[in-house]
């Protein structure tokens, strides 16, 4: 068992600030999705992890703690994720890169 970021999509679908995904040490592990967050009303997407490439850091609590202020990230036991994003059906497009949400890991 260990430590992965987990965002909470509330938060952060609110802020659209994407410092998470620029501050992640390891490459297309943090994510951004223009539509999650849109079917609670949201007007912008939300950040989400790439579980298997996290190695737990916690690079992303502190720029989302410190710098952006949002309190929107904290480090989770992996087995207590209610679903995850796997880096298996990852789709490179022009300007972004998708990952897309396997089935549900449940804790």
């Amino acid at each position: 068992m260990y430590l992965v970021a987990d965002i909470n999509v509330d938060i952060c679908a609110q802020t659209s600030c994407k410092l998470c995904t620029q501050y992640c040490p390891e490459a297309n592990t943090i994510l951004y999705n223009d539509q999650l967050g849109k079917e609670k009303g949201y007007k912008y997407g939300a950040a989400y992890v790439a579980v298997d490439r996290c190695k737990g850091c916690a690079q992303c609590v502190w720029v989302c703690d410190n710098m952006a202020k949002h309190h929107a990230i904290k480090m989770v036991m992996i087995d207590q994720l209610p679903k995850a994003a796997i880096t298996d059906n990852v789709m490179y497009g022009e300007k972004s890169t998708t990952a897309l949400l396997a089935s549900p890991v449940v804790g």
